[in-house]
């Protein structure tokens, strides 16, 4: 191999110069007028080797950094992988890569220079992309690869906060908003980053509709009572006709998302779909919280009542009724608990990727659908519930 490249999200671009300059310091560094090249000479007795960095920035040329990183989108997601969060992940932090470091080498690349090029992408927080079409974390661990492999169970997606939150203005509300949830972290013991964006504020929020709301809820009750039950009993012919009675009953037939009805539609479903979509009880919980159907949002560190979830849709018996005795939580509410649940995933993450337990007794599974379920009502990114972000 003597060619690679390390892609960044970085604000001060000049920062990935002065890593390249650092990490082959022992070594001629030469840096153009512009910065928009480095050239490192290893020059030896009897031989000579050249490595030239070539920085692409976003800001240079828009359209084509856009079209480079809409064939690297496209080509990681057709991957076919049971690592799918992984995969989700890394196409996120490909949308927001602003800087590509094109690296070619007059010789094979030793593994000392590797590990030089590796050490630049750690201090910037980048990914490596291999000529063999591999993608490296900055601690050279696989993220992904062509075969759908990976070496980690998750990574942490860095983005620059102008590029993450550029379509969030900034706001005293959604300051505030954010001292009174690092507070609330200190008190719980929880780990937390002071960087950590803020949330979009009172002013700009736009929440999802009482309509949109009720129908995503009883949509999640039934397609988790569903999954649930299959998963249970393995009666899947008997649970269908079941559930189709329930959304007869509630009108819910067009309620669910693509991926919803195609599980609702296959004959047989995987185990893995059954269990994810189980989970979906957890994300109409928020739903219940914020129609005023459940007092609280309690700390999350165990799974919601199930069977008071589900009392909550039987008991309506159609939709209706279940409407009519909704009360939908203020903005603030809604916009508190999604800036709190934002820093509970952060800290989840964080002892994920470095092998710790979380801290506070954080129930990681519950947050991180808790997450999407609020990020959904704040309308975070746009993104429809199938493509819900959770980032972090």
């Amino acid at each position: 191999m003597n060619q690679c490249t390390i892609y960044v999200s970085i604000q001060q671009c000049e920062k990935v110069v002065a890593a390249i300059v650092e990490a082959f310091r022992d070594q001629l560094v030469e840096v153009s007028a512009d910065e928009r090249a480095v050239t490192v000479t290893d020059k030896k007795w009897f031989s000579k080797s050249k490595i030239t960095f070539n920085l692409m920035r976003e800001d240079d040329d828009q359209e084509a950094f856009l079209q480079m990183k809409k064939g690297m989108y496209g080509y990681f997601a057709q991957i076919e992988t049971a690592n799918e969060k992984v995969q989700q992940k890394l196409l996120y932090q490909i949308t927001a890569l602003n800087v590509a470091v094109g690296i070619v080498a007059s010789k094979e690349i030793d593994q000392k220079t590797f590990a030089s090029i590796m050490a630049i992408a750690e201090e910037v927080h980048g990914i490596v992309f291999l000529p063999t079409g591999d993608m490296l974390d900055k601690q050279g661990r696989l993220i992904l690869n062509t075969a759908g492999e990976s070496e980690v169970d998750d990574f942490l997606v860095t983005v620059s906060v102008d590029l993450i939150d550029g379509h969030i203005q900034p706001s005293q509300s959604g300051e505030t908003r954010k001292e009174r949830s690092i507070k609330l972290l200190q008190e719980q013991g929880i780990p937390y980053i002071p960087h950590l964006p803020v949330i979009v504020g009172d002013e700009d929020a736009v929440i999802r509709s009482k309509d949109e709301m009720v129908q995503r809820a009883i949509a999640l009750c039934l397609i988790a009572v569903y999954a649930g039950g299959i998963a249970e009993n393995g009666q899947i012919r008997e649970e269908r006709e079941f559930i189709e009675g329930i959304i007869e009953q509630f009108g819910a037939a067009e309620f669910f998302t693509e991926k919803e009805r195609d599980f609702l539609n296959d004959p047989q479903p995987d185990r893995t779909d059954m269990i994810q979509m189980a989970w979906m009880y957890e994300c109409y919980w928020v739903l219940l919280w914020a129609l005023g159907y459940v007092e609280e949002l309690e700390f999350p560190d165990e799974i919601c009542d199930v069977s008071t979830a589900i009392d909550a849709l039987r008991s309506a018996g159609d939709y209706d009724t279940f409407y009519s005795n909704a009360v939908v939580r203020s903005k603030q509410e809604i916009l508190d608990q999604a800036d709190l649940i934002y820093r509970y995933d952060w800290a989840c993450v964080d002892a994920r990727i470095n092998n710790r337990t979380v801290a506070g007794g954080l129930n990681d599974e519950v947050v991180v659908e808790r997450h999407r379920a609020l990020n959904w009502l704040v309308r975070y990114m746009e993104d429809d519930w199938d493509h819900v972000s959770t980032d972090t």
